[in-house]
């Protein structure tokens, strides 16, 4: 895409320079957005470097983990994203219902639920769109929706930020699991202070991204926890080592035949909260997602909260 002059002289450009502002932006590297729209990094380059010379002004940084925004970058940022939303509602309302849901949405998610839940159900998603795109951002601390980390974000807490559409997706429970090896080698655990003396895997406290993971000191009173990470992927995997006793989510382990439940009434609840920014629920592609997986997690309630079993609820 050129940019041009109109009659009075005036540099313009059009949405094409936009698009792949966003797409570096998003990857933070030439290639990365090559590989979003289907061209090359010298293409990508070659629109940045004509909507500099338009704007005036530099928008990128080249730094050696990648490209990051300017001043004048980031302030575009919001204009560039509203232009793209009114683009995709442009051709939504066009096609008269018979939209394609396709495009990138980055969706970002605690990295137990990413990648041990959402990633067995987000193929599903692709096969039903073809031309849709998901970066799964799974990982053992927040994402932010407002600094455009990601576009849709699952947490253990409810924003408080402003301009963010939120609501409760679920909840899900946790319990106490070891492995039978672990158990025959270590004194029977009957109630809840016979934790005391037994290794319990936990999370590093002062790294901990949210307090709805301060459950572990609540379990006994003198718990020990000799092997701590913030990473519940990384505790899961000590505890079938023989480490010791782990809380996970119950969607963690349900068809794991490795590890056994300890203590089953000891039901630890927590829950998940979804948002986005406002002006993206307007847009089709993030419809979709967002709609799909808050009806996925309806469906999928009695694995998020163990609800054959009918036990009494803990709130350590």
């Amino acid at each position: 895409m050129q940019t041009h002059n109109d009659h009075r002289g005036t540099t313009m450009f059009d949405w094409n320079d936009v698009r792949y502002f966003l797409a570096l932006q998003r990857s933070g590297k030439l290639l990365g957005a090559a590989r979003q729209l289907g061209t090359t990094h010298a293409t990508v380059a070659r629109h940045i470097a004509a909507l500099e010379a338009v704007l005036g002004q530099p928008l990128f940084v080249q730094q050696a983990d990648g490209y990051t925004l300017t001043a004048a970058g980031r302030q575009l940022l919001p204009l560039a994203e509203s232009l793209e939303n009114t683009a995709s509602q442009m051709l939504d309302s066009g096609r008269h219902g018979h939209a394609e849901v396709s495009g990138l949405v980055r969706l970002g998610a605690p990295e137990g639920l990413g990648s041990l839940f959402l990633a067995r159900h987000l193929p599903a998603l692709m096969a039903r769109y073809p031309g849709l795109e998901i970066d799964l951002v799974s990982v053992p601390r927040f994402v932010s929706i407002t600094s455009r980390e990601v576009d849709i974000a699952i947490a253990l807490e409810r924003p408080q930020a402003n301009l963010v559409v939120t609501r409760k997706l679920t909840d899900y429970c946790l319990g106490l699991y070891a492995t039978p090896a672990y158990l025959a080698a270590h004194p029977a655990i009957r109630e809840r202070e016979d934790l005391n003396g037994h290794a319990i895997l936990a999370y590093v406290d002062d790294l901990l991204f949210s307090r709805e993971l301060m459950f572990h000191h609540g379990l006994c009173r003198n718990p020990s926890m000799p092997l701590r990470s913030t990473s519940v992927v990384a505790q899961r995997e000590a505890a079938l080592a023989d480490g010791g006793i782990v809380v996970l989510p119950y969607y963690m382990t349900f068809d794991d035949a490795r590890l056994t439940q300890i203590l089953p009434e000891v039901r630890i609840v927590r829950s998940y909260w979804i948002s986005a920014r406002s002006n993206i629920r307007r847009t089709l592609r993030y419809r979709v997602v967002w709609d799909y997986v808050v009806e996925l997690c309806q469906r999928m309630q009695w694995l998020l909260l163990q609800e054959e079993q009918n036990r009494s609820t803990e709130t350590a």
